[in-house]
């Protein structure tokens, strides 16, 4: 108990730690904006500064000590459990390493990674995505009706195709059908993966970057995809950076979508961030759903290790 309690404090803190570096490092963009004065505005600029300074010091302190303690907390609770890897063409190469490392020290099994072009959240590329999912969709699986949006029609064949079914664990679809899906899709340009790495899969965890979403539909159709994946099969984990949690960013969409059973980290930058996502898998795992990170729609920094 003593330990978990120490954990968490750490943990507080360096959220608290990094608040503080937006803080100052707001005030030091806002800053130049203001109105010019006798000398004032160079020593308010110079104290924003130093307390970013400060703040950014104390926030990879505490990232440091967190980062030690994340391979002890994630230790063998993933146990032979297959996880799939997706990872949007914006998100940073250290973020999807990081949270690679921990899934294996967790003892997940390796499903492989599946690297999503920007043509695959893009309006120009809707059509002809929706087009190959609907001509490679494995036998049994089902597209909605009632929404033709997409992103969900990609996440409900995808689903179909990598994820082991919730209740059975049987798989959804023949090697020979998720194959010709993925093919299909990554001689179109729509996604990218290794030939012989791809399993099914029990939970998928998608890794993207920074976006806040006020560009084009990229958020809302990640959203959407994440949305079908988590319905099609054990769970998903949806994890980006700080400005996904905005109200129009990917992780923001789908916090704010009723009845969802995503887990989604906006910090995953962060050795906390990387550790909640991994914890999180476990999470859905026994049938349940947290927000974590450090942006104001999260439930806590991370699932209790």
């Amino acid at each position: 108990m003593g330990s978990t309690t120490g954990r968490a404090g750490w943990l507080i803190g360096g959220l608290g730690f990094g608040v503080a570096a937006g803080v100052a490092l707001g005030t030091l963009v806002l800053a130049p904006n203001m109105p010019e004065g006798s000398g004032r505005n160079t020593a308010e600029l110079a104290a924003a500064q130093e307390r970013a300074d400060i703040a950014e010091a104390q926030a990879a302190s505490a990232d440091s000590v967190v980062g030690d303690l994340a391979a002890g907390a994630v230790h063998d609770t993933l146990g032979d459990r297959p996880v799939l890897v997706l990872r949007t063409a914006d998100a940073a190469e250290e973020d999807v390493a990081g949270v690679a490392t921990l899934l294996a020290e967790a003892g997940a099994v390796d499903a492989g990674t599946i690297t999503l072009a920007e043509q695959f959240l893009t309006a120009e590329g809707a059509d002809q995505l929706k087009s190959i999912v609907a001509n490679t969709l494995p036998a049994g699986a089902q597209l909605s009706e009632d929404r033709l949006d997409p992103g969900l029609h990609a996440g409900e064949a995808l689903g179909s195709a990598l994820l082991l079914a919730p209740e059975s664990g049987e798989e959804q679809a023949s090697s020979e059908e998720r194959g010709l899906l993925l093919r299909a899709l990554r001689d179109a340009g729509f996604l990218d993966y290794e030939d012989g790495t791809i399993l099914p899969a029990q939970v998928a965890v998608v890794i993207t970057g920074d976006s806040d979403g006020t560009q084009g539909i990229a958020a809302r159709t990640l959203a959407d995809f994440v949305g079908a994946l988590d319905a099609r099969g054990n769970g998903a984990v949806l994890a980006g950076r700080i400005h996904t949690a905005s109200d129009t960013g990917a992780v923001g969409l789908v916090r704010a979508t009723a009845d969802n059973g995503v887990s989604t980290v906006d910090s995953v930058d962060r050795a906390v961030g990387r550790m909640a996502t991994v914890l999180a898998v476990r999470e859905q795992l026994a049938g349940e759903t947290g927000a974590y990170g450090s942006a104001e729609s999260a439930e806590a920094a991370s699932p209790a290790p």
